[in-house]
């Protein structure tokens, strides 16, 4: 049974999902708010409440809502996971929160994620966007790369792994906040197939890319949102990876609706 928490502004909360789960988020900006829901990338959401933050979603208007994926926080693990699945965890968060519609925004390895809510819950949401986003293993808007194959099987060993992971998180800054655990699961969830075919999206997705993403190369995004029947681009020009923090309010401005 899907149960609901009492939030308070910015608290750790959490609700069971429907196989019985424990699934954790957290929550900014006005109770009443449009909601998005941010899906976050491989290192989790450790540092996501900024003052930056806080003040685009004041002048938006949006209750935003940090979502951790299995593993992650106070997340139970899923093994056996796919990007798909997930899509349904949003769903029991949305209706446990009582969201009619709502937006989704993710970033990096979080964009597979918004994209299958986009696929699952097309009707129920009001925008979609994927930031920075990570390309299917193979099918319509897929790469097998090198630059992805080789991290794949570093983080597919063992202990390779949890050394890639731990040097990856420390790099960061973020070592000791992030379960090397859960990074090593989720990037490996974003290399097998993911459940869906990003080519059966049929509502709109808004695809914000670093023109100089040194980690997902610009070409593959414009890949993967060519395979998207209503799927928007737009290319950040001298943006990196790390760019979403930067460009708060053009991303989370769409993802409300005129009316609320």
């Amino acid at each position: 049974m899907r149960q609901r928490a009492v939030l308070e502004p910015s608290d750790d909360a959490w609700i069971h999902v429907r196989d019985g789960r424990r699934l954790a988020y957290r929550a900014a900006g006005p109770a009443g708010g449009f909601p998005v829901v941010y899906l976050h990338g491989a290192i989790g959401s450790p540092r996501w409440r900024t003052p930056q933050l806080d003040a685009v979603i004041a002048r938006a208007g949006v209750r935003y809502v940090v979502v951790d994926r299995p593993g992650f926080g106070g997340s139970d693990p899923s093994p056996g996971r796919t990007v798909a699945a997930f899509a349904r965890d949003v769903e029991d968060l949305a209706d446990a929160l009582g969201f009619g519609r709502f937006s989704v925004v993710g970033v990096s390895a979080g964009a597979p994620y918004a994209i299958a809510c986009a696929w699952a819950h097309g009707a129920r949401l009001v925008a979609t966007a994927a930031v920075s986003a990570v390309a299917p293993p193979s099918g319509p808007g897929g790469s097998r790369s090198l630059r992805y194959r080789v991290p794949t099987l570093a983080f597919g060993s063992p202990r390779a792994g949890a050394l890639l992971a731990a040097a990856t998180l420390r790099a960061l800054g973020v070592h000791g906040e992030t379960a090397t655990p859960a990074m090593v699961e989720d990037y490996l969830v974003c290399r097998r197939p993911w459940g869906f075919d990003p080519a059966a999206v049929r509502t709109p997705v808004m695809l914000w890319h670093g023109a100089a993403d040194p980690l997902i190369p610009a070409t593959h995004a414009l890949r993967l949102a060519a395979a998207m029947p209503e799927c928007a681009p737009s290319l950040e020009r001298g943006a990196g990876h790390f760019f979403y923090s930067r460009a708060l309010e053009r991303i989370i401005a769409p993802l409300v609706p005129a009316a609320a």
